[in-house]
């Protein structure tokens, strides 16, 4: 019972902290993306100004965000909008959580900071996840899941089980071109494909 109201403690703490910075940090490239095509256009609507805030209230997984602007209050269902952007930064929005997009190029690939169990407590951990595409689910980052979802993509598979051991290191960065590996491989095999099939 005693570690049960600490983990509820814990989990408040980092809460309330994620609130206050994220309440603090707005600027004029902060709003809502409604749709998916807003997205993709980086069409923002309710754009926050100086003094204005975005609760994400994370806590219990609310089901809704509230926009403080000029002193009103605006509240909105996380499961009608497709997600937000802060600082310059786009998160979308599945089954009420927030996933940071990191990179769009082929396949959208994602962070999200989860709370695992860790000795007497929890610690929060980044995780990784993508989507084929922009309205598809959100999956884990796994080896067995892009095996699956890119069944049909036979020389991208390839690729990937060849060049990397285990599912963390999907997410391998090369600083030196500034890219995620397994999107230059995903590049790489969609560039060879389409210059095969021009061949033909």
């Amino acid at each position: 019972m005693k570690n049960s109201i600490k983990v509820l403690i814990a989990a408040m703490v980092i809460c309330v902290q994620g609130t206050r910075l994220q309440a603090q940090s707005t600027n004029k490239t902060t709003g809502i993306y409604i749709t998916e095509q807003d997205f993709k256009t980086g069409k923002l609507s309710y754009t926050l100004g100086a003094g204005d805030k975005l609760l994400l209230n994370e806590f219990l997984n609310g089901k809704n965000i509230t926009i403080i602007s000029q002193g009103q209050k605006t509240k909105l269902a996380k499961s009608q909008m497709f997600g937000y952007c802060q600082n310059g930064q786009s998160y979308r929005f599945y089954r009420g959580e927030a996933y940071c997009v990191l990179d769009t190029a082929g396949f959208i690939l994602y962070s999200c900071e989860q709370l695992i169990p860790q000795g007497k407590g929890l610690k929060p951990v980044e995780k990784y996840f993508y989507s084929v595409n922009i309205t598809a689910p959100v999956l884990s980052l796994t080896m067995a899941n892009i095996d699956e979802s890119f069944a049909g993509e036979t020389g991208f598979r390839y690729s990937v089980n060849s060049l990397f051991e285990q599912d963390g290191n999907l997410v391998t960065y090369d600083k030196a071109n500034r890219q995620y590996m397994i999107k230059y491989l995903y590049q790489e095999y969609k560039h060879n494909a389409a210059a095969q099939h021009a061949a033909l």
